[in-house]
């Protein structure tokens, strides 16, 4: 199977059609020309392709009418407009229609390329964005790490998980759930904006990470604390929050009632004497949180061990809080 990533050139012009299928396989994309929308039409519904360069005065069926219909064909599927320089209408027409960049005539080859690329690369990052927080996943998270550990800049990993979180889940549903979630996701993204070089990344349910700089973790942990305490009451029904939780029956059908969701957690110096990778940091930090959640309350746990031997763990809560 060919891996290289697919792009197909619809251009009425036999001359610049071709020109730009060189240019492009030569770069080490795979290509496919089309004169018109009939022959990407029939294509798509085979397979479709990373990229599609689109020409706006096609004959018949004009770019614009092609790229609506191609865009709510597939969200994943980026669209290039090729436009008349200087012609200001079109390149807002094709933008409005889901084109994500335009290209104006004539057009610069190295240029064409760039713009490929950026569009690629920019769909990428999107597609490893979390769909509920709308931030940075996995891949992007250990990225993150993994510069830190590189430049060996005094940075710290914050892992982030939420307490007594699934029992929220049972009695007010999935929907609420969410609610907290995307809330969480705000709240660590506000408070990273008041740091320096700060980066949050949602690796998947109520689990994020916050790459930070080590000498701001612990004020950061500290306001993380204190802002979810705050907001986490609000997301309760009003006579669940008057009484301090949830009241239901376990499967012991015994009463209880539960606490309201807090927040754990671990925090560890991104150190490369210590790690060899972003998933030693990662699972670290996943385990110093571990410790903060043997507290009944919101809390964070720091392990500042800069080399595997050493051993300096402690939990820490916001008692003035």
């Amino acid at each position: 199977m060919d891996k290289r990533q697919h792009i197909v050139v619809v251009e009425d012009e036999p001359a610049q059609r071709q020109l730009l299928l060189d240019y492009l396989s030569k770069q080490g994309f795979r290509v496919t020309g089309f004169e018109s929308g009939v022959g990407l039409r029939r294509m798509v519904e085979r397979e479709l392709p990373a990229l599609v360069l689109l020409d706006i005065g096609l004959p018949g069926e004009d770019g614009f009418a092609i790229a609506r219909w191609l865009r709510e064909k597939s969200g994943k599927v980026c669209i290039i407009m090729v436009t008349a320089a200087g012609d200001t209408v079109d390149r807002v027409v094709g933008l409005e229609t889901g084109a994500d960049d335009y290209i104006p005539k004539p057009f610069d080859l190295e240029e064409v390329v760039a713009r490929v690329a950026t569009a690629l690369r920019r769909s990428r990052e999107l597609r490893a964005l979390n769909p509920l927080s709308g931030l940075p996943g996995n891949v992007a998270i250990a990225n993150e790490i993994q510069r830190h550990l590189i430049a060996d800049d005094a940075a710290a990993c914050i892992y982030c998980d939420l307490d007594h979180f699934k029992e929220f889940n049972d009695h007010y549903g999935f929907a609420r759930g969410d609610q907290l979630i995307v809330e969480l996701a705000h709240l660590l993204t506000s408070l990273a904006e008041t740091c320096n070089d700060t980066f949050v990344g949602h690796v998947g349910g109520d689990d994020f990470v916050v790459v930070a700089p080590e000498q701001e973790a612990v004020d950061l942990a500290r306001q993380i604390v204190r802002g979810f305490d705050a907001l986490a009451p609000t997301v309760y029904d009003r006579a669940d929050r008057e009484r301090g939780g949830v009241v239901r029956i376990d499967r012991q059908g015994v009463l209880r009632q539960l606490p309201f969701v807090t927040v754990s957690l671990g925090i560890v110096a991104i150190s490369p004497t210590r790690f060899a990778d972003s998933v030693g940091v990662s699972r670290a930090a996943a385990e110093v949180k571990e410790i903060a959640k043997r507290r009944d309350e919101s809390s964070w746990a720091i392990d500042r061990r800069r080399t595997p031997d050493a051993v300096v763990v402690r939990a820490e809560s916001d008692v003035s809080a």
